[in-house]
């Protein structure tokens, strides 16, 4: 795994998460409703395992899938976390962090694969 790539994807991805809960607390018209946080989240986990595996380079199938786990999760870790200090996240602030986290991090898997297949990315 190519741990630079692996924290610029983190990174990238802890990124979008703060500006998507900024967004859902500032600006409930755009991101008030219930599913807002969860289905954006995913999909910025995803983009962090595709940033990854584009920075990375295509390197083995191992590679793609660690280093998306890692960037989507990490990041979705970083966005549920927030969320939770925030007071958005619904019922138990703990089991929300976890569940976010561990769907960040199969999200960031699927987006590490497909990265691989995009046109573009490092060979």
């Amino acid at each position: 795994m190519d741990n630079t790539a692996m924290k610029r994807s983190a990174m990238f991805g802890s990124i979008l998460q703060i500006v998507m809960v900024l967004i859902a607390k500032f600006v409930p018209s755009i991101g008030g409703g219930e599913t807002f946080l969860p289905a954006v989240g995913t999909a910025i986990a995803a983009l962090a395992g595709i940033q990854y595996t584009r920075s990375a380079g295509a390197g083995a199938i191992g590679s793609s899938v660690g280093g998306g786990l890692a960037a989507g999760g990490l990041s979705s870790l970083v966005g549920s976390a927030l969320a939770g200090a925030l007071g958005l996240a619904p019922g138990a602030v703990a089991q929300t962090i976890g569940m976010a986290t561990g769907t960040g991090a199969v999200a960031g898997i699927v987006g590490g694969v497909i990265g691989r297949f995009l046109p573009g990315a490092k060979k």
